[in-house]
């Protein structure tokens, strides 16, 4: 390859490069499904892997996130017609199928454990969209991280998944649960929360 055709190849995928990074989530996956462009794959992984490692660690621990999060990648690398386009957003599927991994991987382990819940719907109020505001400490993160660690395992699902920015019909999506359980989960974890942190800094 001479250098001028070298030139001219790095020039295209820089060119491509900022043509993917103007697409949609779903219109990224068609160019991956119909045409295996690397570069869509790859934008998308940039989208979104940290939030998806992340909301999977809140869920378990770096080593089992980590095996998850690559996983649930290769699935879509190894099948991308898994993921349809008027079926759902991209960003509801992979966390979706993040999560269907991590409790069947828990499971396996013998590591699953599902606290009842009292899910009354009943006396619902809107607190389960209530802003978080906590005062500025230094400890914060962690007393939060902590605080987390204590919940069920629904309720921190729920907040970390609507801290991501998920809708509240998205959340009952990739957890398969009603709408109304989902605000119940949010309004006790958000109860569980501020009453945890300000005693923290009460005390």
């Amino acid at each position: 390859m001479t250098l001028i055709s070298q030139i001219q190849r790095w020039w295209q995928d820089r060119s491509d490069e900022s043509f993917y990074h103007q697409l949609s989530d779903e219109q990224l996956l068609v160019q991956y499904q119909t045409q295996c462009t690397q570069a869509a794959l790859s934008i998308l992984i940039q989208r979104h892997s940290d939030a998806l490692y992340h909301f999977l660690l809140t869920l378990s621990d770096a080593h089992l996130a980590e095996d998850i999060c690559q996983a649930t990648w290769l699935k879509l690398v190894e099948r991308p017609d898994r993921f349809q386009t008027n079926q759902a957003q991209f960003r509801t599927w992979l966390f979706t199928t993040g999560r269907h991994a991590l409790i069947d991987e828990l499971r396996r382990l013998n590591r699953w454990q599902w606290a009842s819940l009292d899910e009354l719907t009943e006396q619902d109020n809107e607190d389960w969209n209530e802003h978080l505001t906590f005062a500025t400490h230094p400890d914060i993160q962690a007393k939060f991280d902590d605080a987390l660690v204590q919940m069920p395992f629904a309720q921190r699902e729920a907040l970390m998944l609507q801290l991501d920015g998920f809708s509240l019909a998205d959340i009952a999506v990739i957890t398969q649960e009603k709408q109304e359980t989902i605000k119940s989960r949010l309004r006790f974890a958000r109860h569980y929360l501020k009453k945890t942190l300000e005693v923290t800094y009460e005390s």
